[in-house]
């Protein structure tokens, strides 16, 4: 397994991922960075991280479900007989 991530890391795309990545990290940081937050905005925080992350997660969930039936009702195949074919 680690030598699949070095072979990953190592390619192209996968070092444009990793630099993008860090990038992401740092911005996050600096932004992040706020001397008059307290322990309670970063409770809030993580209160508000979660609430989105159960939105996405029910959101992602509900559209992976419609676009399931919607792919099964399309390819539903009938093996009766009708009278007229007799």
């Amino acid at each position: 397994m680690l030598e699949l991530f070095e072979l990953i890391l190592g390619s192209p795309i996968g070092a444009l991922i990793f630099s993008v990545l860090k990038d992401t990290l740092y911005a996050a940081t600096i932004i992040s960075d706020c001397d008059e937050c307290g322990f309670n905005d970063l409770g809030k925080l993580l209160f508000g991280g979660l609430i989105l992350a159960i939105v996405i997660g029910i959101a992602g969930s509900l559209l992976w479900r419609r676009a399931k039936e919607k792919n099964a009702a399309a390819t539903f195949v009938s093996i009766k007989s009708s009278d007229g074919d007799r």
